[in-house]
């Protein structure tokens, strides 16, 4: 599946599925960047890792057609530009409802989270 504009702009795509979990690199391009300078990147573009990285999770876990109605993100720290591992995990894929975790890291330095996030959907279709 082909990454969303939004997604593809920020350098978000899809790398892998991994034990049900979605995979998502995050190669930050300059439209991912929060500061003039280019030293860390923008809180919303790792916002929208969260809500990338949940929904390729949900979907996995039960294909349908989700949106996203609650999303939270707490920032660990500062991410400076980079390459990101974006792990997604669907803790329930409900007939309804669904809700995922995400961890962001550097691609290069796990354990080193940046940002973690929950996303809550609704499903709307099949």
């Amino acid at each position: 599946m082909p990454a969303s504009p939004l997604d593809a702009a920020i350098g978000l795509h899809l790398d892998a599925y991994e034990d049900g979990a979605a995979v998502l690199r995050l190669t930050a391009t300059a439209t991912a960047n929060g500061s003039d300078d280019g030293t860390f990147l923008h809180g919303g573009a790792l916002a929208t890792c969260v809500d990338t990285a949940g929904w390729y999770a949900v979907v996995h876990a039960r294909p349908g057609t989700y949106v996203a109605i609650a999303l939270s993100a707490d920032f660990l720290r500062l991410a400076p530009p980079g390459v990101y591992r974006v792990l997604g995990r669907a803790l329930r894929a409900g007939r309804t409802l669904a809700v995922a975790d995400v961890t962001i890291e550097p691609w290069d330095e796990p354990g080193r989270t940046v940002a973690v996030g929950r996303v809550q959907y609704v499903r709307t279709g099949d």
